[in-house]
């Protein structure tokens, strides 16, 4: 597998999710193992459109992906996770 490019646009992508206290949250809530939507839904103290508008966002970035009923993290949300 040919390794990942870390490029300019890369790396805005990343600073752009980790500016907002809410995508943190929710890439932290979701952590390494996933979590169901409805999971996710009650352990954050988050409005229903903050949580649609920030993961729709982390959704559209590639971040997050939702497999099987469970959101999970991408190579890029574990890279956002670690980061912090």
């Amino acid at each position: 597998m040919a390794e990942k490019v870390r490029d300019r646009e890369h790396h805005e992508r990343l600073f752009k999710a980790s500016m907002s206290p809410y995508r943190r949250q929710i890439v932290a809530a979701i952590g390494v193992q996933g979590k169901a939507l409805e999971d996710l839904k009650k352990e954050l103290n988050l409005s229903e459109f903050q949580l649609k508008f920030n993961l729709d966002w982390l959704i559209k970035e590639g971040f997050v992906v939702e497999e099987e009923g469970k959101l999970r993290l991408t190579e890029d949300g574990i890279e956002l996770l670690e980061a912090g």
